[in-house]
């Protein structure tokens, strides 16, 4: 299933579906007050799953733009900074990314993550 999905993202989108998911945008665009797992990491420091991080790219992106942060490594407490790393490799993954591209990409990563929802969401 999945190859098939990303086969799918692969293909050329027409107007009408790149309108249908533009509207889908502004309908789930709050991925936040979803309920999200945690996914435990060494040092006792949880994270969000893996496709949290694309959404949270792709939304920081779309309200911030390019990411001209430095790249974190260390948290305050001295432990690596796992969710703060994923967070910034997922925003600059985006960068060149026009505001359509980013609002698709996040609405094919939303598609994902309800997809899966067991290993996503509470």
């Amino acid at each position: 299933m999945q190859e098939e999905d990303e086969v799918d993202e692969e293909r050329p989108l027409t107007e009408e579906e790149i309108a249908e998911m533009i509207a889908e945008y502004e309908r789930v665009k709050d991925y936040e007050a979803r309920k999200w797992r945690y996914v435990k990491r060494p040092g006792g420091q949880a994270v969000r799953p893996p496709i949290w991080y694309e959404l949270y790219g792709a939304s920081q992106y779309l309200n911030q733009g390019e990411n001209k942060e430095p790249a974190p490594v260390w948290r305050e407490d001295g432990s690596i900074d796992y969710g703060g790393r994923e967070k910034w490799d997922a925003w600059t993954k985006c960068s060149g990314m026009s505001e359509q591209e980013a609002k698709i990409a996040f609405v094919r990563a939303m598609r994902r993550a309800e997809s899966n929802a067991k290993d996503n969401f509470y």
